[in-house]
């Protein structure tokens, strides 16, 4: 079975690497410093042949939370996203003001999944 939030942890390894956390879930109070978190948007089927699927397309939601605006951290999100053979789908368009302090980046990423033949 797909595992959208390890396939996006795993093209996040540079960015844990360097000293940011990447953590599944949302907002950590606890965490003081830039985090990245990992949200499963959830699945649907996709290309269909014969009435059945061939696969399921998942999505998942990369967030920054830090006290400054991560334009740069975000971008090469993008990039390593990409790189692993996500989708880039959108990015929030309100995230550049600050809610008490705290800057939020999301964006948006979906990865097909090929069903496997039993």
């Amino acid at each position: 079975m797909a595992d959208i939030i390890k396939d996006a942890s795993d093209a996040l390894k540079e960015v844990s690497d360097s000293g940011i956390q990447v953590v599944q879930g949302w907002y950590r109070k606890d965490i003081k410093k830039t985090h990245v978190t990992l949200w499963d948007l959830g699945e649907t089927e996709g290309d269909h042949s014969d009435d059945d699927a061939e696969g399921t397309e998942q999505a998942v939601q990369v967030t920054i939370f830090s006290k400054k605006d991560e334009v740069a951290l975000a971008e090469k999100i993008k990039k390593l996203m990409k790189q692993h053979g996500f989708l880039y789908e959108a990015r929030n368009a309100d995230d550049s003001e600050p809610q008490n302090g705290i800057y939020m980046k999301a964006q948006r990423f979906n990865k097909f999944y090929e069903e496997m033949e039993e």
